[in-house]
C-alpha cells in the first residue's frame, strides 16, 4: 500500500506542477468550474419554488443537495473522470500497453494516474453552498448523523465512480466508447435534485443501479432524520467493486495490444 500511496503522491504533484505551468487557464478552469455549479443552482431553485408543497423541500435544504453535489462531483471530476475519458484512447492506441507492464496493479493506476487541481474550485464552492444551506435550514448538526451522512457521500462517489468505469470500459468491446462519456456525466446531473422529484421507480434507479442519487440527495435526508441502513451502502458498494474487478479482467483480456 505504501507504493500505491506513493504513486499517487506522486501524479498528484506532477499535476500540480502542470497546473502552475499554465497558471492563467487553470484559473480561468477553476472559475468556469465554480460558475457551472452556482449556474446548475438555477433550474433546481426554480423546480423547488415551484413544487416545495408536493416534495416537502424548500429552497435551503435544496442548497445543500446542490452543495454537497457540488463538492462531491468537483472531486470526482478532479480524481476519476479524466483517467475514465482516456480508457478509449488507451484501448484504440495502444497506450494500454505501458500501463500494463508497470510494476502495480493497471486498473488502479488506469483510474487515478491523471488529475484536474483546477476542478477543487467546485469543491470549495460547493461546501460553502451546502454551508450556507445547512444554516438557512436550521438543520441540528449530530455528529452521529453527520458521519452516517458521510459515508452515504462516499458510497455515492465510489459508486457512480464504478458505473462510469464499467460504461468507460465498453471501449474494449466497441469500435468507440468515447460518447458513453458524455451519457455518464449527464445522467449524474438527476444527482442534484431531491429524490422526491421523480417517481418511485426512478428513485430506485438512482439509488441502485445509477447511483446519482446517492451523491447528495439519500445525505441531506440522512440529516434530515430520513432512515437509510448503511448496511445497504456497504453491500452496494460491495456488488460494485467485485462487477468492476472482474470486468476488468475479462475485458483486459480481450485486449490484444498495439503490437
Amino acid at each position: 500500500m505504501r507504493r500505491y500511496g506513493r504513486l499517487w503522491m506522486s501524479c498528484l504533484r506532477q499535476a500540480l506542477r502542470r497546473d502552475l505551468q499554465f497558471r492563467s487557464q487553470t484559473i480561468i478552469n477553476a472559475i468556469a468550474s465554480a460558475a457551472e455549479l452556482v449556474l446548475g443552482l438555477v433550474p433546481v431553485l426554480v423546480l423547488t419554488g415551484m413544487s416545495t408543497t408536493a416534495t416537502g423541500w424548500n429552497s435551503p435544504l435544496t442548497l445543500v443537495v446542490v452543495g454537497l453535489y457540488g463538492a462531491c462531483t468537483g472531486l470526482m471530476d478532479c480524481f476519476v473522470a479524466p483517467n475514465l475519458r482516456r480508457i478509449d484512447t488507451y484501448v484504440r492506441q495502444g497506450e494500454l500497453d505501458l500501463i500494463l507492464i508497470r510494476p502495480v496493479n493497471a486498473q488502479l493506476f488506469a483510474l487515478l494516474r491523471w488529475m484536474e487541481p483546477a476542478e477543487f474550485g467546485r469543491v470549495v464552492t460547493g461546501l460553502a453552498l451546502a454551508a450556507a444551506g445547512a444554516h438557512a435550514a436550521h438543520l441540528s448538526i449530530d455528529p452521529a448523523l453527520l458521519a452516517k451522512a458521510a459515508i452515504w457521500i462516499a458510497t455515492g462517489f465510489v459508486g457512480y465512480s464504478l458505473l462510469w468505469a464499467n460504461l468507460a470500459y465498453l471501449a474494449f468491446w466497441t469500435e468507440s466508447a468515447a460518447p458513453i462519456n458524455d451519457v455518464a456525466q449527464q445522467a449524474r446531473e438527476a444527482g442534484k435534485y431531491p429524490q422526491t422529484y421523480f417517481p418511485k421507480s426512478v428513485q430506485l434507479v438512482l439509488a441502485t443501479i445509477v447511483p446519482a442519487g446517492l451523491i447528495a440527495a439519500v445525505p441531506v435526508g440522512v440529516l434530515t432524520g430520513t432512515a437509510a441502513a448503511l448496511s445497504t451502502a456497504a453491500l452496494l458498494l460491495t456488488v460494485g467493486v467485485l462487477l468492476t474487478l472482474l470486468h476488468w479482467q475479462v475485458a483486459s483480456r480481450r485486449y490484444s495490444s498495439a503490437s
